[in-house]
């Protein structure tokens, strides 16, 4: 019974030790992808870094120093695998994480199409300007006609010292197609009266 659990052990080991790497080579492939890219930040949890990979790789590497102090040689191998697993994990979330600002549009994760809005699909956008990093708010139709109203939001936070560079570049990308539209003047007591 112990070999057999050994030897499911070592294979949930290997499994993993391959799913992550290839994990992050697809975000890799993804992130080189990626045409014309004008700006980019980090958006983890942890000071822009993500929160669990970066914890667990934390943890992996303090487990590996104390392993290392106490010479046991026996976990060499099984420690090796889980510092591998845990840096693949946080290469990938790390890049999937970051926002990508490209001349095509924005990336807000690049192993997911969906977090990925085409210039030409902003309708809108909303700029709070009431902490320290604003906050925008886009507005895009859904490509996807099996959805009722066609109609999505993206937030994004943008880091102070990031600011005027993303401004800059929403003006090129909206300002100047939004340009042509504006409100009429609606006379509501008019509407009224009739």
């Amino acid at each position: 019974m112990e070999y057999f659990l050994s030897i499911f052990f070592k294979a949930v080991m290997i499994f993993f030790t391959i799913a992550s790497t290839l994990l992050a080579g697809y975000s890799i492939q993804n992130k080189y992808r990626l045409r014309k890219v004008r700006l980019s930040w980090r958006a983890g949890k942890m000071a822009g870094y993500p929160l669990f990979a970066t914890v667990f790789l934390g943890l992996i590497c303090s487990l590996g120093v104390l392993v290392y102090l106490t010479e046991d040689s026996g976990r060499y191998g099984v420690l090796a695998c889980y510092v591998w697993i845990g840096c693949m994990w946080f290469i990938s979330s790390y890049l999937a994480s970051k926002h990508y600002i490209t001349d095509y549009g924005i990336a807000k994760n690049i192993n997911d199409p969906s977090q990925t809005i085409p210039w030409f699909q902003i309708l809108d956008y909303v700029e709070k300007e009431d902490r320290k990093n604003p906050e925008y708010t886009f507005t895009y139709f859904e490509m996807d006609k099996s959805l009722v109203d066609g109609y999505k939001q993206l937030r994004l936070t943008v880091p102070e010292n990031k600011y005027k560079a993303f401004k800059k570049i929403i003006s090129l990308k909206l300002e100047n197609r939004f340009e042509g539209t504006y409100i009429p003047d609606i006379d509501i007591k008019r509407i009224q009266e009739d």
